[in-house]
């Protein structure tokens, strides 16, 4: 079982899900998952099949990943606004 459900009022999603949710470049599965190692964000295992399911607090993943954003540590982030088309040869 995989997604985003909504438990009291609180948003969870699969690391999967939220990247497909976020659907910026520079959120992965992989990050998402170093985050929860290093507790930056929490993360709560549903037991089941193998290892079960973790979900992760959609809140703060995107907390994270702004904390990250603003920060000029790191690598160049992809996200960086693409400038906006001209129209009918007018400057945006």
């Amino acid at each position: 079982m995989t997604g985003i459900l909504t438990i009291g009022g609180r948003r969870y999603g699969t690391a999967e899900a939220i990247v497909v949710h976020l659907r910026c470049p520079d959120v992965t599965v992989d990050l998402i998952r170093s985050w929860a190692r290093r507790g930056r964000i929490q993360r709560f295992n549903r037991p089941g099949r193998g290892r079960g399911t973790t979900w992760y607090l959609l809140d703060e993943v995107t907390a994270a990943e702004a904390a990250t954003d603003a920060s000029g540590r790191g690598r160049k982030r992809a996200n960086a606004p693409a400038p906006a088309p001209a129209l009918f040869g007018l400057a945006a």
